[in-house]
């Protein structure tokens, strides 16, 4: 079988003809349809998770059939349509994993970074963490809701959404195209925050009723003019310096979820915080129940992630594509 391997931070994507793995107790093979291609891969070809483990296949927004199952394997049987997230395990023990906070378990081994991901044909991945997808969601649309959907989706529902709340979304990348989706799916108003001007009509046609051209003016007088505020502001490019401008235009008792990893600093007014009783949070993805709600959501909602197809043997162009800026929506490698 193809996997595309990371031999170590800052190299090149090798292709290699590997064996097929067998699954032993407690595992299931899955042969890969799809792998959507996220910024958290870049991070793992710059070096920038500090726990990665090298030669590694990355990619962890799964889908895919099935292929065999090993023992003790029950709930799952061959030729189910199952999604796997960056959630490749968690301990089970710990007081994150015993209150439903499997993400955050120190022991969390992760998709594509300390466990082959799904940039290959066929990979292993442990039982008890794979998803059945549900039927009405196609294997390769459905790729990107096992991370950026994942992730906006938790981000919401942990900055205390409501419906009828202003969301500002920065970015309008992959991750900020699924913000806009859930945000208005949820019933929430949205405002885009971009420094592209070109990105309006691609912003309004997603549901957006503001788009704010950062470049031309101020995201926080902008937003604080949008009837005093936006109760949420989902961070998703990795931009601290977009994240620093817009942090002011927070309503009162408004919540930052910040969901995009750049380098640097927010800074912030202590004052301004206290005073609108405002919180600035991270918030990663999501445990296994978050993505069962986040596929089911989508399902019910109509949700389909907007997908550039790339093979397998293309995976390093289509991580080129997105660290230029070029690519528009997520890009997806599809092995058939």
């Amino acid at each position: 079988m193809k996997a595309a391997v990371l031999g170590q931070s800052g190299a090149q994507l090798q292709i290699e003809d590997r064996p097929r793995p067998q699954p032993r107790a407690g595992e299931v093979l899955i042969r890969v349809h799809a792998c959507g291609v996220c910024h958290g891969d870049l991070m793992v070809l710059r070096g920038e998770f500090p726990f990665a483990r090298y030669p590694i296949v990355p990619g962890h927004e799964v889908t895919g059939q099935v292929e065999s199952v090993g023992d003790r394997v029950e709930r799952i049987k061959p030729g189910t349509w199952v999604g796997l997230s960056a959630l490749y395990s968690s301990c089970g023990r710990c007081q994150q994993c015993l209150r439903g906070e499997e993400f955050l378990c120190p022991q969390m081994q992760f998709t594509g970074v300390t466990k082959d991901g799904g940039y290959q044909e066929f990979m292993l991945a442990d039982a008890a963490f794979v998803t059945p997808l549900p039927s009405s969601l196609d294997p390769v649309e459905a790729a990107p809701l096992m991370c950026a959907g994942l992730t906006v989706f938790v981000g919401l529902r942990h900055a205390a959404f409501q419906p009828g709340h202003r969301v500002a979304v920065i970015g309008l990348g992959g991750l900020g195209q699924m913000g806009v989706l859930y945000a208005r799916a949820m019933g929430g108003r949205v405002a885009v925050l971009s420094t592209s001007a070109d990105k309006e009509a691609e912003a309004r046609e997603l549901g957006a009723e503001r788009f704010i051209n950062t470049r031309q003016h101020s995201p926080s007088a902008e937003l604080m003019a949008w009837e005093g505020g936006a109760n949420i502001i989902l961070a998703t490019a990795p931009s601290v310096d977009s994240m620093t401008a817009a942090i002011s235009g927070l309503a009162p008792e408004g919540t930052m979820s910040v969901l995009g990893a750049g380098p640097g600093e927010i800074r912030v007014l202590p004052l301004e915080l206290i005073m609108g009783r405002r919180r600035i949070m991270g918030s990663p993805a999501g445990s296994r129940a978050d993505l069962r709600a986040a596929l089911e959501f989508a399902a019910a909602h109509g949700i389909r992630a907007r997908v550039k197809r790339f093979s397998l043997d293309a995976a390093g162009e289509a991580l080129a594509e997105m660290e230029n800026g070029r690519l528009r929506g997520r890009a997806v490698l599809v092995m058939d």
